[in-house]
């Protein structure tokens, strides 16, 4: 029996090591916790990692170091024996949550906070230690209930010896804590903002947001304005109420970079940081996108693109050419279909390299920044006309040219399909579809390769429709066969080639005048006259028509600026943007409202027409006596370009409301209802 019970204790003292793995795992009511060691057995004088293991039910959360607007930080009380010390808690990168106005910052799911554990030299080697701890936190979700515990672990003295099981798990969460990094930052309060300048960043960290460590830094509720500059970053933020009771010496802040990678930074608030000049690359740090959110942002926006107004005329003919093949050679149709993306594809690659190259010469350019010039309007416009008339069968190309042109318009060759997406991509870049926005603003403030990609995720998404037809054999079918009533429905869709022209020539007529405009309409003139040429035949006659053509496309390209953006409805008064004004309307203590538009914007008109220049919208801009301010971008114009991408966007329309009291704005949906403006203002 004796025998029995020393074999008993001797095998239970070779296996108290394995006790030391972890805590017994206490449930606290929305959360389980324990203690991980990745040591079992430690020896005097060594250092070893104990990790508070926090595991939350569903949405629930507790708050980070810096709890931000509301909450407590987690906080360990450690009972340790003689000899044996613990650090500060390594803290993980926050998450930002918000409920209403309240901003914090808040861990949630599985949370690890690792704690270094120092043992003492001259500690009794004889004796095992005990490592006692009660966390206390603040659990939340719709409401915050205050939880504690009370863990224990065991750890052995002796040789040293690693936990296998949680070793890995200890290093790998310690191995994401932020440490101190090479980069240094400054403070300084200016006009009421307190601007914290980031220099000596590693090649590749790409700063999105900044965390605080200590609570009354900046007013977290607030935006925070991240700006890119020359030689590092600037966040731009209100700040908080440790200023007023006197200025911290300095400061330290996690700064998180856009792929997640994150780094401690010390802020000194009497010294300065070299960031050298501020670049127009800047964005709310809490609404920038990542990569795959703006392409998949870019491809829904393509999608949706499809049903914007501007790009009906051009869409009309793809599915002209599709009604004639529908009872043709699938093959045939698929190669149309192929072609059409094609063109879409090159179209919309050609327009991002156009764009980048202008960026990286150092032009403010956008979303739609072709039709700011009167030529391209004129000349689209002549190009409507012209294919209007084709549809009506006024003319009709003879030859070769027939083969390339009305030919391949009408059954859907690959050619005209290549060229009607190209034509597409065209017309439609003076519509914002939704998801749109934040996606193009993204591309044109990263890399040559990410702008590229993202514009052909949003040429993807505007081509998919029809392509994904031209496999649909069983949809085609259904279609009626060719027959008369194709001829009638073909002349049909001129009549939107002509509204689209119209709408173009009215596009003119805003940024070139009434001069513009008849030059637009003695190019179309001297077209028809072309046409009509061509059509008697003889050589004499061509010659005569070709000359006729080329003065078609010189009037339109000579028209030249000459815009007034004061105009407007009379039922709502407006007053030109300038930040100036903006500033000048808040010193009034009046809200103040921005529309970022341009005149060949259809979705900006269609809201104006819709919900801005009603009187039911006047009156509830006379009942809340909000400052209406417009930024007219019809034309080139370098300022409003800079301010749009101060807001992540690259093209309007949008919609700033400037609060009483707010130093940044509220950004409003693209497409605007009146109860959405009602709910802004009011």
């Amino acid at each position: 029996m004796l025998r029995t019970i020393l074999l008993t204790l001797a095998l239970w003292m070779m296996a108290f090591p394995s006790l030391a793995r972890q805590s017994v795992p206490l449930d606290t009511g929305n959360t389980v916790i324990s203690l991980m060691s990745d040591h079992d057995t430690v020896m005097p004088g060594q250092s070893f990692t104990v990790a508070l293991q926090m595991k939350f039910d569903d949405q629930w959360y507790t708050y980070w170091r810096n709890a931000g607007d509301s909450g407590e930080p987690v906080n360990i009380a450690w009972d340790l024996p003689e000899g044996v010390t613990a650090g500060p808690i390594q803290w993980p990168v926050p998450k930002i949550k918000t409920v209403g106005p309240i901003k914090s910052y808040a861990m949630g799911g599985e949370v690890w906070l690792p704690v270094q554990i120092n043992v003492a030299e001259n500690i009794d080697p004889t004796r095992p230690i005990t490592l006692k701890a009660q966390a206390y936190y603040l659990v939340c979700d719709d409401l915050c209930i205050p939880e504690d515990g009370a863990l224990s672990l065991p750890i052995g003295l002796g040789a040293v010896e690693q936990n296998a099981d949680h070793a890995l798990q200890v290093k790998a969460v310690s191995a994401k804590i932020p440490q101190m990094g090479r980069a240094s930052g400054a403070a300084t309060l200016t006009n009421g903002k307190l601007h914290i300048n980031i220099a000596g960043l590693a090649i590749g960290f790409e700063a999105n947001a900044i965390f605080p460590h200590e609570n009354p830094i900046f007013a977290h509720s607030d935006p925070v304005v991240l700006a890119e500059a020359e030689k590092g970053v600037r966040f731009t933020a209100t700040p908080g109420y440790g200023w007023d009771e006197g200025t911290p010496k300095s400061f330290d802040a996690t700064l998180v970079s856009v792929d997640g990678a994150a780094q401690i930074v010390r802020v000194a608030t009497d010294s300065s940081v070299d960031i050298g000049d501020l670049t127009t690359k800047a964005s709310s740090s809490t609404s920038r996108l990542g990569f795959w959110g703006a392409a998949f942002g870019a491809f829904l926006g393509g999608l949706v693109l499809n049903l914007m107004p501007c790009v009906f005329p051009i869409i009309s003919l793809k599915a002209l050419s599709l009604a004639n093949a529908a009872h043709g050679e699938r093959r045939e149709i698929r190669r149309a279909g192929w072609a059409y993306t094609a063109g879409v594809l090159i179209s919309f690659a050609v327009f991002a390299l156009i764009l980048i190259g202008l960026k990286a010469a150092g032009g403010s350019v956008g979303w739609g920044f072709q039709l700011q010039s009167p030529w391209l309007v004129g000349l689209l416009a002549l190009l409507l006309f012209a294919i209007g008339l084709n549809l009506l069968g006024v003319f009709e190309l003879g030859g070769r040219l027939q083969n390339v042109g009305s030919e391949t318009v009408n059954r859907g060759g690959p050619f005209s399909s290549f060229l009607t997406g190209v034509l597409a991509v065209i017309v439609a870049t003076p519509c914002t579809a939704p998801f749109m926005a934040g996606a193009v603003g993204y591309a044109l403030t990263s890399s040559g390769i990410i702008s590229l990609t993202v514009f052909l995720s949003l040429g993807l998404g505007f081509a998919l429709p029809f392509l994904l037809l031209a496999y649909a054999p069983g949809l085609l079918a259904r279609l009626p066969k060719p027959g008369p009533w194709m001829d009638t429905f073909k002349q049909f869709l001129a009549f939107p080639m002509f509204a689209a022209a119209i709408w173009l020539a009215w596009v003119l007529g805003l940024q070139a005048g009434a001069t513009g405009v008849a030059k637009l309409l003695m190019g179309a003139l001297m077209l028809a006259f072309a046409l009509w040429l061509f059509r008697k035949g003889g050589t004499i006659l061509k010659v005569f028509g070709v000359l006729a053509l080329l003065a078609a496309v010189m009037l339109p390209v000579s028209a030249k600026t000459s815009y007034d953006a004061s105009g407007g409805d009379d039922s709502l008064t407006s007053n030109t943007w300038s930040a100036d004004a903006v500033k000048i309307a808040q010193a009034e203590g009046r809200p103040v409202f921005v529309d970022f538009t341009a005149a060949w914007c259809v979705t900006c008109k269609v809201n104006e027409g819709l919900v801005l220049k009603t009187r039911k919208s006047a009156a509830l801009f006379a009942r809340t006596d909000t400052e209406f301010l417009v930024a007219d971008w019809t034309n080139k114009d370098d300022v409003i370009a800079a301010e749009l991408e101060r807001f992540g966007r690259a093209g309007v329309p949008l919609y700033l409301v400037y609060r009483v009291g707010a130093s940044e704005p509220e950004i409003l949906p693209q497409v605007l209802t009146y109860d959405i403006l009602k709910d802004a203002l009011e």
